[in-house]
């Protein structure tokens, strides 16, 4: 995006500060959404959304039982796990994950009766726009505005976001990019004391009058300066703020494995990121998709046989020229979800099930972890990937996931998912 009358050193000044910037997605803030609000009583709550593009095989959701008749998808019952409950998944990937994760996992299925991938020409179609987009408003940002709480960024996106992707504003709520995990830490003030660094109020005070100057370009540029106007407030926002306890780059990449590179880059950074996130900025919302345009689209048959969860094992567990997302997620459900003063959900899931051709289902078996999450499956798909006519939709996978995070009242209405 660019504007020739737009200041580049502010614009540097924006990106600098926070290393945030181009993925303020969808419909102007208003209100005062972007200051701090009083926060809900009790433990904060924290969601990291992880999405796989292209379709994330149903038996890695946790229906994978539903397969060993007939071998569907190299499925036997030597290479699944039974985690309890009705809920099953592939041994050498999901199966290896913390058993506190294990035991706090449900399978949740939603039919959204889509068959589609949403690409640059299906913007306004497709399994990903299904499960994100609720009408013409956005599933992560509506959420991260319904928890309430004081953060300065309440959604955040971390790595690539294509501009054929977009999750409009909630309630003054903006989804917001991170890609570069060093700046963001020190812009939140969680790097601990550096006599070097500038002082955080007067940075604050600095942008906020870089912002002011703007207000004519902004005005006259509202949608083509849509991303500048949200960033600048959610900078001026978290600058303001207290500093959090420290959050050490350092350590972080010890933990996941980034040697060094600040920059989110890959699955691992991604998660990091996510961490960072949590602990640093207090977001309610952490949006991670796993890179590359529809990435999980596989379609390989062997022998008239799907071999779709053969490459999704291999894409997860990093054979060949993959790198490894096991590790990582591992990583991160071993040092986030059974903190003491945090309730941290994890929610996977893809555009679609796989039906056994290889082809695309209709609905998905989402992966939703957390410590107040009861074990099993619900609506889970059968051994040829298809949901029953009683399968709740997307509103209803999200009412699960609002339970889940203890999100005050019914956002997006009743849930029937024994969640918790």
């Amino acid at each position: 995006m660019t504007h020739s009358k737009f200041s580049l050193s502010r614009r540097g000044l924006l990106k600098g500060a926070l290393s945030i910037g181009g993925a303020a997605f969808g419909a102007r803030l208003g209100g005062h959404g972007w200051l701090p609000e009083a926060h809900a009583a009790g433990e904060p709550s924290h969601l990291v959304f992880i999405y796989m593009p292209g379709g994330f095989n149903g038996a890695l959701g946790g229906s994978a039982s539903a397969f060993v008749s007939g071998n569907k998808f190299g499925v036997t019952s030597t290479n699944i796990s039974v985690i309890g409950n009705g809920l099953s998944t592939d041994k050498a990937t999901l199966g290896t994950l913390p058993a506190f994760a294990l035991q706090h996992w449900r399978g949740v299925g939603a039919r959204h009766g889509v068959t589609s991938h949403t690409t640059p020409s299906n913007s306004n179609g497709g399994g990903e726009r299904a499960l994100t987009r609720r009408g013409s408003g956005s599933y992560l940002t509506q959420l991260a505005a319904a928890m309430g709480g004081d953060s300065a960024l309440k959604a955040v996106h971390l790595g690539d976001y294509p501009a054929y992707r977009t999750q409009p504003s909630a309630s003054g709520v903006s989804l917001q990019r991170v890609s570069d995990l060093g700046s963001a830490i020190k812009a939140l003030g969680a790097a601990g004391f550096d006599p070097a660094a500038p002082d955080r109020a007067i940075a604050g005070a600095g942008l906020q009058s870089a912002a002011s100057a703007s207000v004519p370009q902004l005005s006259a540029n509202p949608r083509s300066l849509l991303s500048v106007d949200d960033a600048y407030k959610a900078g001026v926002a978290t600058l303001l703020k207290p500093p959090p306890p420290p959050v050490l780059f350092p350590e972080i990449s010890s933990a996941y494995g980034l040697g060094g590179a600040t920059a989110v880059s890959g699955f691992a950074s991604q998660l990091a990121g996510a961490e960072v996130m949590i602990r640093a900025a207090q977001s309610n919302v952490i949006s991670v998709f796993d890179n590359g345009f529809v990435s999980w689209d596989f379609h390989q048959l062997s022998g008239g046989v799907s071999q779709n969860m053969l490459f999704s094992r291999n894409r997860l567990l990093g054979v060949g020229a993959y790198d490894d997302r096991v590790t990582p997620l591992k990583t991160f459900m071993s040092r986030m979800l059974n903190l003491p003063d945090r309730n941290v959900v994890v929610a996977i899931m893809g555009d679609f099930v796989r039906v056994p051709n290889g082809d695309h289902g209709d609905g998905v078996v989402a992966a939703l972890f957390g410590k107040y999450v009861k074990q099993g499956l619900s609506y889970g798909c059968d051994g040829n990937a298809r949901f029953s006519a009683q399968t709740p939709g997307v509103d209803a996978l999200w009412s699960a996931i609002a339970q889940a995070v203890k999100c005050p009242g019914s956002p997006f209405g009743a849930n029937p998912h024994n969640i918790v």
